[in-house]
């Protein structure tokens, strides 16, 4: 009989081959452990064919106009002349320019890295958030992007509806290396991050 060990796929393929040939018969156990391994060997040699193919194709360059930094499908700028969060802001200018909206932790890293290598001395940046309800809503149910993206994705410096100065338009704060939100006074003049579409 013949005796099958796991050595290589090739020569488990030979082996098969020249089995399959000579019409030897092998027991189902074995025939079943051959024809897995076969199958195995098939589905990797897919995969990493697959994946050469994958490699060659050209990524698309996505092109940010000077001055601004690109992430995901988006370019942000940080602009340094302080405005009130409800000024006519440089971002309306742009395609489907808006107050920057935080969607993830990653971009919330993201922006936080771009507003921290700038040297920034401010204390707080505005961003797109803000609360149109001016409170009425509780626990903080009111607050909205700007760009009205989906509000799903939280992350309070401090608990807006609990804080004794309480503003209603959203900034990054400083203490928090510009990671975490801060309600802000929508009249403070501030420097302002802008998103909008590469």
């Amino acid at each position: 009989m013949l005796s099958l060990h796991a050595s290589s796929p090739t020569i488990l393929t030979s082996r098969l081959i020249v089995c399959l040939t000579t019409d030897i018969v092998l027991p189902s156990m074995a025939l079943n452990i051959v024809s897995w391994m076969l199958l195995s060997c098939l589905m990797l040699l897919c995969q990493v064919q697959g994946e050469d193919s994958q490699k060659e194709l050209p990524s698309p360059r996505i092109s940010c106009p000077k001055g601004s930094k690109v992430y995901g499908s988006y370019c942000y700028a940080l602009f340094w002349t302080p405005k009130s969060w409800n000024d006519d802001l440089t971002c309306q200018n742009r395609p489907s320019g808006h107050l920057a909206s935080v969607l993830s932790e990653a971009e919330a890293s993201f922006l936080s890295s771009l507003v921290r290598s700038s040297g920034s001395s401010y204390p707080y940046i505005w961003i797109g958030l803000h609360d149109p309800t001016l409170g009425l809503e509780p626990n903080a149910g009111g607050w909205e992007w700007s760009s009205t993206d989906v509000l799903d994705y939280f992350n309070w410096d401090r608990n807006p509806s609990s804080a004794s100065d309480r503003g209603y338009c959203g900034s990054v704060s400083q203490t928090s290396g510009f990671l975490k939100w801060r309600d802000y006074n929508c009249d403070a003049q501030l420097p302002y991050i802008c998103k909008f579409k590469a």
